[in-house]
């Protein structure tokens, strides 16, 4: 699974590399987006397990942390604290 969200991580670089050096259309922008939100979510999750919270990585999850930002992960993390 880590080898998979490497790559990921790998292609979140070459998206964001590719929109700085042009002028980026709308379907880049949410692909830097969905895949920052991706592995922003599984760095997390690996931080956090060290404690023992573990957040979810679904389709849900990785739109509201793409679309939010480090926002919709601290929502994330206090739904999962909370226990909803």
């Amino acid at each position: 699974m880590t080898v998979v969200f490497l790559g990921l991580l790998i292609l979140l670089v070459i998206a964001v590399v590719r929109s700085s050096l042009r002028k980026p259309n709308w379907f880049l922008k949410m692909l830097v987006h969905v895949l920052g939100g991706l592995v922003g979510l599984w760095l997390l999750d690996v931080v956090l397990s060290v404690v023992g919270i573990a957040v979810p990585i679904n389709v849900f999850s990785v739109v509201l942390a793409g679309l939010l930002g480090v926002p919709g992960v601290g929502a994330l993390l206090v739904l999962q604290l909370l226990g909803v």
